[in-house]
C-alpha cells in the first residue's frame, strides 16, 4: 500500500504569501510557462521576477526540506554579489515593483 502524500503547496501561491513575486508577475509567468513548457521556478529567475536563491529557499520549503545554509556563500560569488549578513534569516518582504 502505498503511502499518501500530502498535497504539495503550489509555488506560485508560496511566493505571492512571501511578498517574492506580485499576482501580474505569476499570470505573466504561467502565460509563458504555456508557451515554453518550463518549469515555473524557471521562469521566474529567467524574467528577473525573483532571485535563484530566493528560488532556492522557497523550493525547499515546498519540498519540506531544511535551506541548506551553507551554500548562502556560493549564491553570491556566483553572482559577483557582496554576502549579505543575514539574507536567509532577513528574508524578503516585499515584491520588487
Amino acid at each position: 500500500m502505498a503511502a499518501e502524500r500530502s498535497p504539495r503547496t503550489l509555488l506560485g501561491q508560496m511566493m505571492l504569501e512571501r511578498a517574492l513575486i506580485t499576482p501580474r508577475q505569476l499570470s505573466d509567468a504561467l502565460k509563458a510557462q504555456k508557451r515554453t513548457r518550463k518549469k515555473l521556478g524557471r521562469i521566474l529567475v529567467e524574467l528577473g521576477y525573483v532571485s535563484e536563491l530566493d528560488m532556492f529557499c522557497v523550493v525547499s520549503d515546498q519540498d519540506g526540506l531544511p535551506f541548506p545554509s551553507r551554500f548562502l556563500p556560493y549564491f553570491h560569488r556566483e553572482r559577483g554579489e557582496p554576502e549579505p549578513q543575514d539574507a536567509f534569516a532577513r528574508g524578503r518582504t516585499r515584491a520588487a515593483p
